[in-house]
Formats: structure tokens, C-alpha cells, sequence
């Protein structure tokens, strides 16, 4: 794993691509610094720009994907991937150390951008627990994120894909708070959602296996899992599924730390999300090795 970890890390700083990245952190980071706690006086670093709506849409949504779009896409586009695949590491070392060479990238950038509440501190009042916590927020968020963008640039064979679908999921996940408060209560709606989970999941199913057979089974499975829920807990499909997405949603974590507060069950969540997607990754890659 240290090698691929050195390997990927090397591959940033060679083709340029983690001193674009750097710069345009800092430098984004410095402008909502600038104008948020120099020009209108602000003294909470976390509150006023790592809360900011436009610098997150920039960091989760321009920043990350650009990141970890090579981390898998490039290699299969440039069939590099075979002699990768066939070194003596196994696949989750080879996910893992990419990760953790992105991961580092964006460390990076976040240890320079702590000069700015360093200077809020000198010059003035700085609430450190809040900052505190905005950080760690950031770090396990960003993680998730990272792991996110793993896990598609691991499904295609593209770059440009690869960040064109984690810019959307990071904007959708961003919106998340608006779109579930779009949803509309009742049995319906909820009935409609699981369909559409259900179908989606076939759909997998079928691309992944080829077997008309496998997705019908998955799919009566689906549909019976769903009864089984609507007769054991029907109070559910009336008023749990916009509670139940709320509880989902990646942002609403994110803002707790952002709001000072360091839920136990947030910080596990998001360390969750991280691992699943990366498990899913390996078994993506996984499966492409034995092909």
C-alpha cells in the first residue's frame, strides 16, 4: 500500500495537477477570507467561509472531483490499469492508497489555509472551539467526498465522466436540504421513492450480471422487502421518508460541525459512507482484475 500510496502521490505533484489544485484552494479560500472576516470584520473562520454555500459548491463540486477523477478513469483509459492490477498488492491496498493520496492532497491544502484563523487569533478574538470543530467537519466530510469520487472514477473508463458525475452528486448532496423538503408526505410518495430504489438496484443488478433471471429475483425481492415494511411499520410510509432522507443526508452532518456541535453518531456516519464506498470500489476493481 505505501507504494501505490507514493506512487499516486508522485503522479500529483508530476503532471501539475496538485499545484493547480492548491493554488485554487488557497486562493479561493483567501477571497471569502477576505471579504468575510478582513472586509465585514467576522471573527468565526468556520461561520462565515467554511460554511459559505459558494465555497462549498467550489470545494465539493470543482476541487474534489477534479482530484479523484484520475485516480481509476486514467488508468483504464490509458491501460495502465493491467499492470497495476497484476502487481503483487492486493486490490484494497491499491484503493486504499490511492485514497489516502488524494486524502493527503487535500490535507495539505487544508494545513495552509489554517493561517487564516491564525491571523484572527493575532488580531483579534477567534472561536477556537467552533473552528475546531468546522475543521474536523471538513476533514470527515471532505473523506466522504473523496471516497465518493473513488468509488465512480472505479465505474468508468473516463475522466471526464468520472468528474462530471461527482461534480452533480456534489452539488445534489449540497442541495440536499432543498430537495427533500420538495418531497411530499404521504403513502404515494413513499411507495413512488422505493419503486424507484428498486428499479435502480435491477437495473444494477442486470448490467452487472447479464442475468435476466438474477434482476428478477432481485426486483420481486425488492418489492417484497417493501410490502414486508409497509404491513410491519405502515406509519412509516405516512410521515418517515422525508425524516428518514434528513437522516441520510451527508450536508445536514456537515452543518452540525459547522455549528460547533461534534456528534458522535456524525462523525460515525461519515467515516461509514467512507468505508462502504470504498469496500464497493475495491469490489469493482476486484472484478475488472479477475476479467
Amino acid at each position: 500500500m505505501i507504494a501505490i500510496y507514493k506512487r499516486e502521490l508522485k503522479a500529483y505533484f508530476t503532471s501539475m495537477q496538485a499545484y493547480i489544485y492548491l493554488a485554487l484552494f488557497v486562493c479561493i479560500t483567501g477571497v471569502f477570507f477576505s471579504v468575510a472576516n478582513i472586509g465585514y470584520g467576522y471573527n468565526d473562520f468556520a461561520s462565515y467561509v467554511l460554511s459559505n454555500f459558494y465555497y462549498m459548491i467550489f470545494i465539493y463540486a470543482i476541487a474534489i472531483p477534479i482530484l479523484t477523477m484520475r485516480l481509476f478513469a486514467e488508468e483504464k483509459k490509458h491501460k495502465t490499469d493491467q499492470l497495476l492490477l497484476t502487481a503483487p498488492v492486493s486490490v484494497w491496498e491499491i484503493v486504499l492508497g490511492k485514497f489516502l493520496a488524494c486524502a493527503t492532497i487535500f490535507l495539505i491544502g487544508l494545513a495552509i489555509i489554517t493561517v487564516f484563523p491564525i491571523i484572527i487569533a493575532a488580531n483579534g478574538e477567534l472561536p477556537i472551539a467552533n473552528t475546531l470543530s468546522g475543521y474536523i467537519g471538513m476533514i470527515l466530510f471532505s473523506f466522504s467526498m473523496i471516497a465518493v469520487g473513488t468509488l465512480i472514477s472505479a465505474l468508468t473508463e473516463e475522466p471526464v465522466i468520472a468528474v462530471i458525475v461527482s461534480a452533480v452528486f456534489g452539488i445534489l448532496t449540497l442541495f440536499s436540504k432543498l430537495l427533500v423538503s420538495l418531497v411530499p408526505e404521504g403513502i404515494v410518495p413513499t411507495f413512488v421513492f422505493c419503486g424507484i430504489i428498486i428499479i435502480a438496484i435491477t437495473v444494477l443488478f442486470y448490467f452487472d450480471t447479464k442475468k435476466p433471471l438474477v434482476s428478477a429475483v432481485a426486483f420481486l425481492a425488492g418489492c417484497g422487502i417493501t410490502a414486508g415494511l409497509y404491513f410491519w411499520k405502515k406509519e412509516w410510509f405516512m410521515y418517515g421518508l422525508t425524516s428518514s432522507l434528513n437522516w441520510l443526508s451527508l450536508e445536514k452532518r456537515y452543518e452540525e460541525f459547522l455549528n460547533g456541535i461534534v456528534n458522535l453518531s456524525s462523525v460515525v456516519y461519515l467515516l461509514s459512507v467512507t468505508a462502504i464506498c470504498l469496500f464497493i470500489a475495491t469490489q469493482v476493481i476486484e472484478k475488472r482484475r479477475w476479467r
